[in-house]
């Protein structure tokens, strides 16, 4: 009797425009200017506090389960359910929150310039959400992130992923540029990291309301250091 070979299901068009919206909105070619940010590597990189790429690894997963996992993703899930929801106290509410937890002086800019950034990249793609745009004060990147997921109806596991890929990306790029740290090594640190990318984005739904918050003391002193660092390349 012969065997027959089931074709694998196809994606319908509507999965495949979410997937591909998805890539774009992590691409670090969105003109944005998130490249332009170390949000204090460079500082660590420049006192010797990261020396190879162990050290750089170690950074960025700490950085990523203990700041981003406990601070912006949260956000960003309230966020996205508030533009999805068209809840307006909502969408200021979080987008305050986040200002208020940012410690130094250039990770606020940073937030703010990067959301300043993504307000007109937005503005690009559709005038008729010049409205939304009024809806809150000095937007957020996390606030843009998950407008933009929620109009290119990306849902929302997919989004943090994305979110944090792109995070992930532009601090091993850093470390590329500021260290002697080849794209060899980046890469292996990208890879490395898939597993914890995956937890820390699963961790996010579970944290409560007042759970949300982020204590990394060493990213906060290097963050207002590096703003009087004589010499750099990054802006935070």
């Amino acid at each position: 009797m012969a065997t027959v070979t089931k074709l694998p299901v196809r994606q319908s068009t509507q999965q495949a425009a979410s997937l591909l919206s998805l890539l774009h909105l992590s691409s670090p070619a969105l003109p944005v200017g998130a490249f332009a940010y170390s949000q204090g590597l460079e500082y660590a990189l420049d006192v010797g506090w990261c020396k190879n790429r162990d050290d750089v690894h170690a950074w960025i997963e700490q950085n990523l389960e203990f700041g981003l996992g406990q601070l912006d993703l949260p956000v960003y899930i309230r966020l996205y359910g508030a533009w999805k929801t068209s809840d307006t106290d909502g969408i200021k509410k979080w987008n305050q929150t986040l200002l208020a937890f940012r410690e130094t002086k250039e990770l606020y800019l940073e937030d703010i310039q990067v959301g300043s950034a993504y307000v007109q990249w937005h503005l690009g793609q559709d005038a008729q959400r010049a409205h939304k745009m009024q809806q809150v004060d000095k937007p957020t990147v996390v606030a843009m992130s998950a407008l933009a997921a929620v109009e290119s109806k990306i849902e929302i596991e997919q989004a943090l992923l994305g979110f944090v890929w792109s995070w992930v990306e532009n601090q091993i790029t850093c470390a590329s540029k500021a260290m002697p740290m080849g794209q060899t090594d980046g890469q292996k640190i990208l890879q490395s990291l898939i597993p914890k990318i995956a937890q820390v984005c699963e961790v996010a739904f579970s944290i409560n309301d007042d759970e949300i918050g982020t204590g990394l003391f060493g990213t906060a002193m290097a963050s207002s250091l590096h703003e009087q660092q004589y010499s750099r390349l990054f802006r935070s």
